[in-house]
C-alpha cells in the first residue's frame, strides 16, 4: 500500500507458467499478477517477473516496463522474461485503460496524464516490490516506450519517483509528439490527426477508437488525447488536468541519467522528437542514441536482445 494509503493490492496472487505463440514468438513466461486498485476503484494488473537463477534480485535494480499508447503490456513479455533470465526482478505496468485494466473512459471516467504519473505509476511500482519482497527504496530503472515515456518523464520529477529509489530511465522509441519533429505527410498526420481526436472526443466526452481509431490506439480517456493534442502542437506538458506540481519546471530539476534511443527505421519517434523531449530535461542528464537493427517503433518488444543488451550497459554506468 502507498504511503497516503490510497491504493489496495489484490491478495489473489497467482502465479503464471505460459507458453504463448504470439507472432511467431514462442516461449514460456513466468510471472506473478498483483493487481492494484487505484483511487478511481478501477483495478491494474501489476505483472511480475522474478529474477530467474536464483541470482541479481538483491543487487540489481527492478526494471519497471511501461508500455506506448494503444499498446497492452502483454506485448512487452518477451522483453520482461528475457531481463528477468538476466537476474532483473521485472514489473510491466499497464496504462490506464488499456490492455487488461478493466478502466473505461467515457464523460465521466476521465484521467490525464497527471492521474497516471501520480497514481498509476507510484502504485505499479509498489505493488511489485512488496510481491518480489524488496524494501520501498530498491533501485529501479525505467525502461518506456513512447507514451509510457512521456507519462514516466513526469514521473521522474514527482517526489515518488525518488521515494521509491528511481536511478534512472532509458526509453526506446520515447520522445515528444511535437508535430515539428516530424516532416512532410508525418507531420500533418500528427498535427491533423491530433487535432481530429481531441474533435471526436469533445464531442463523445472520451476517444471512441472503433471505426474512426485509424491509428490503432483504441478507447481512450478525453483528457488524455486533448493533454496529448497540445503537446503535439506546443510540446507542452503544462497546466494539466488536476496537477499538483509545476512538471516543466520539476523535470528541469530531475537529477538522475535519462537515457533516450530510438531505431533508425523508427518513423513515430524521429531523432527531433526524442531530442524536443530531452530538452525538458537537465541537459547534463539525459542522452540521445540511436540503434541498428531495424526493429521500428514496436518489433523491438517481441525481439529484445538489442535493447536488453543496451539496458544493461546503461545499469552497469548507473
Amino acid at each position: 500500500m502507498s504511503s497516503g494509503g490510497r491504493f489496495r493490492l489484490s491478495r489473489s496472487v497467482i502465479w503464471h507458467t505460459i507458453f504463448m505463440s504470439e507472432n511467431s514468438h514462442s516461449r514460456d513466461y513466468t510471472f506473478v499478477n498483483a493487481d492494484v486498485t487505484l483511487p478511481d476503484e478501477t483495478t491494474s494488473p501489476v505483472f511480475v517477473f522474478p529474477a530467474q537463477g536464483g541470482a541479481g534480485i538483491v543487487d540489481k535494480p527492478l526494471v519497471a516496463i511501461w508500455p506506448g499508447f494503444g499498446m497492452g503490456a502483454r506485448y512487452f513479455r518477451p522483453t520482461a522474461q528475457e531481463l528477468a533470465d538476466r537476474g532483473y526482478p521485472v514489473v510491466i505496468g499497464e496504462l490506464r485503460g488499456q490492455g487488461r485494466s478493466n478502466a473505461k473512459a467515457s464523460r465521466k471516467a476521465r484521467w490525464g496524464y497527471h492521474d497516471t504519473a501520480s497514481e498509476d505509476y507510484p502504485a505499479t511500482i509498489r505493488a511489485a516490490k512488496e510481491e518480489l519482497g524488496l524494501p520501498v527504496d530498491h533501485p529501479t530503472v525505467l525502461l518506456t516506450h513512447s507514451m509510457g515515456g512521456q507519462v514516466a518523464s513526469l514521473f521522474l520529477a514527482r517526489p515518488e519517483a525518488k521515494e521509491l529509489n528511481v536511478v534512472g530511465m532509458m526509453g526506446v522509441g520515447t520522445g515528444s509528439p511535437y508535430k515539428e519533429s516530424f516532416v512532410g505527410a508525418d507531420r500533418r498526420r500528427v498535427a491533423y490527426g491530433s487535432l481530429f481526436m481531441t474533435a471526436v472526443s469533445k464531442v463523445f466526452g472520451y476517444w471512441p477508437g472503433g471505426k474512426v481509431d485509424l491509428a490503432g490506439y483504441g478507447r481512450q480517456s478525453g483528457v488524455h488525447v486533448q493533454e496529448w493534442t497540445r503537446f503535439a502542437h506546443s510540446n507542452s506538458l503544462a497546466n494539466l488536468k488536476g496537477q499538483d506540481i509545476d512538471y516543466e519546471a520539476a523535470m528541469k530539476k530531475v537529477t538522475v541519467p535519462i537515457l533516450l534511443t530510438r531505431f533508425t527505421d523508427d518513423d513515430d519517434c524521429t531523432l527531433a522528437s526524442a531530442a524536443y523531449l530531452a530538452d525538458k530535461f537537465d541537459p547534463d542528464e539525459v542522452r540521445i542514441e540511436q540503434l541498428i537493427g531495424g526493429l521500428g517503433h514496436t518489433k523491438w518488444a517481441r525481439n529484445p536482445e538489442r535493447v536488453a543488451d543496451r539496458l544493461e550497459k546503461f545499469v552497469a554506468s548507473l
